[in-house]
């Protein structure tokens, strides 16, 4: 059962997705791995390792059957892999030899073998490197020696894991499922003393989640895989740092799921800047695309656009250079964006953080006062306020057009973000807005769930927390309200999260509940 579905996926995953999981199998197998980005200034080497001896090896990954055509359109890597010496900060010095692989989830036509052995003739009398394969057939073997025994065997787990496999790939992520399908599946090692089978379990994550997203990277369903990456980083750093694990033992793993955001921010960037319908999608025609649907893409893909500037930012990792057409859409989506429950405040949030983290205090408070206007006026008048970040947006707009799958509980004078928004105003000094609105802001409730220990707001729900439920002070005094807002928070975070600060941005995205003011001023204050 397990090798049939290590070849369902394997058979069916496309480049993108096919790299951390070889790079992981490489891992897996003994090898170290210090390169696994590829692209075009990687000379024709998506992946660079060592081996025990400190042999250098260099990849090229393709997916599916390679026939006289494809080999053909690779010839100029191939070129580069095999003639061009892999360089690398952890090379001491480089290599006059190194071995190279072609590496397809499919086959090789038998033309193409013989081409590939004359190919590595020439090579040998040129002084360049000869080229090798592996094929299906052995990356199978390879796949289901190393991670079979860790795909479902018991019913119902193998019916969670093809539930959230068989999601149409359009389809929004169904976050709380994968979270805590992941949670589910390292929890089984909890009680396991060996702390080599906790880090293969570590290491087979990706390779489950890797699976799951077969759908969303056929349909190039960016916003869901990035999600799906974070869900999935976040699970093994909380496991890890529950069993102890060496961060050295993990980090190429981390650094994996890094790499894939990277090279996930830049094509989604690519993908909104080339868009030619100005986002609307015109599948079903000019009408299928309703005005609220629009309305809420657009504040979902600022919001990524904004929390990938964040990440860069704090990351001081490169974002890509801004692709033509890419100004004009965040200037649509800027215009567009609606609020429809507080699952999408951390979009608002995010896009705040961008204005503060690039110095541009004078947007960032033109956002904060139209977010907290927005959430006024949803409790003006006995409102019924906005859907708690617990529900999700389809659950919202259910709600919204008084579906029958209607929601009871009220959220009237009560909020989770409202609070982040108010402290961030106290910030720049916005005394005047805050003293103009406090009596309606001191008839809220500010929400927020506190965890006893830390590290497990790293989990999608913890029963270890308090809920605390806060009104403002009628009669605040300003200069208390300032120290709140400036002191520092990063005793109240996470140990594993305080020195990955980088993935907050992308983490409230993809778990929106988690969005508290100790997180969001841990960002921004020094």
């Amino acid at each position: 059962m397990q090798n049939k579905l290590v070849e369902n996926w394997l058979t069916s995953s496309k480049e993108l997705s096919f790299t951390a999981p070889f790079a992981q199998l490489l891992l897996s197998e003994g090898y170290t791995v210090v390169q696994s980005k590829g692209g075009v200034v990687e000379q024709g080497k998506d992946i660079i390792a060592l081996d025990s001896t400190g042999t250098v090896y260099c990849f090229q990954l393709k997916c599916g059957d390679i026939g006289s055509s494809e080999w053909q359109s690779i010839n100029g890597q191939l070129n580069d892999l095999t003639g061009i010496a892999p360089t690398h900060p952890t090379l001491q010095k480089i290599p006059k030899s190194w071995k190279c692989y072609l590496v397809t989830n499919g086959d090789i036509t038998g033309p193409v073998l013989k081409t590939i052995t004359d190919y590595s003739n020439t090579n040998k009398a040129n002084r360049r490197m000869p080229l090798q394969t592996i094929s299906k057939d052995e990356l199978l073997l390879r796949f289901a020696t190393a991670f079979g025994s860790f795909f479902p065997i018991e019913p119902n787990d193998i019916r969670i894991f093809f539930e959230l496999f068989c999601e149409d790939g359009d389809n929004v992520l169904k976050r709380q499922e994968f979270k805590q399908y992941l949670e589910g599946f390292l929890s089984h090692f909890d009680t396991i003393k060996s702390k080599q089978k906790k880090l293969e379990a570590i290491q087979a994550t990706l390779i489950l989640a890797s699976y799951l997203l077969t759908n969303k990277y056929q349909k190039e369903n960016y916003l869901a895989i990035i999600d799906a990456w974070v869900l999935t980083l976040l699970t093994i750093l909380y496991y890890a740092n529950k069993w102890s694990i060496d961060e050295n033992k993990y980090l190429t793993s981390e650094n994996l799921i890094l790499d894939e955001l990277d090279a996930l921010i830049a094509l989604m960037l690519d993908d909104i800047a080339s868009n030619t319908n100005s986002l609307i999608d015109t599948t079903y025609g000019v009408f299928s695309e309703p005005i609220i649907t629009f309305r809420l893409r657009c504040a979902d893909l600022l919001g990524y656009i904004s929390a990938a500037i964040n990440y860069s930012v704090l990351s001081k990792r490169e974002l890509p250079e801004s692709s033509n057409g890419l100004i004009e859409k965040i200037t649509l989506m800027i215009q567009k964006k609606l609020i429809i429950s507080e699952v999408g405040i951390p979009v608002f949030i995010n896009s705040v953080l961008a204005s503060s983290l690039n110095g541009n205090a004078q947007t960032a408070v033109y956002e904060l006062t139209a977010l907290v206007d927005s959430i006024l006026v949803t409790h003006a008048d006995d409102g019924p306020g906005l859907l708690s970040p617990y529900y999700t947006t389809e659950r919202a707009v259910s709600h919204m057009f008084n579906s029958v799958d209607t929601i009871e509980e009220s959220f009237h004078n009560r909020s989770y973000m409202l609070w982040t928004a108010v402290l961030m105003l106290v910030k720049y000094n916005q005394r005047d807005y805050l003293n103009d609105n406090w009596v309606a802001l001191s008839e809220i409730s500010m929400e927020e769930i506190v965890a006893h220990d830390q590290n497990d707001l790293l989990l999608w729900r913890t029963d270890n927390s308090d809920m605390t439920d806060t009104f403002p002070n009628a009669g605040q005094s300003w200069s208390e309200l300032q120290k709140i807002a400036n002191r520092s928070y990063d005793s109240d975070i996470s140990e594993i999260l305080l020195t990955r600060k980088y993935l907050i941005p992308f983490m409230i995205l993809a778990m929106p509940h988690r969005l508290t003011p100790r997180l969001i001023l841990s960002l921004v204050n020094k």
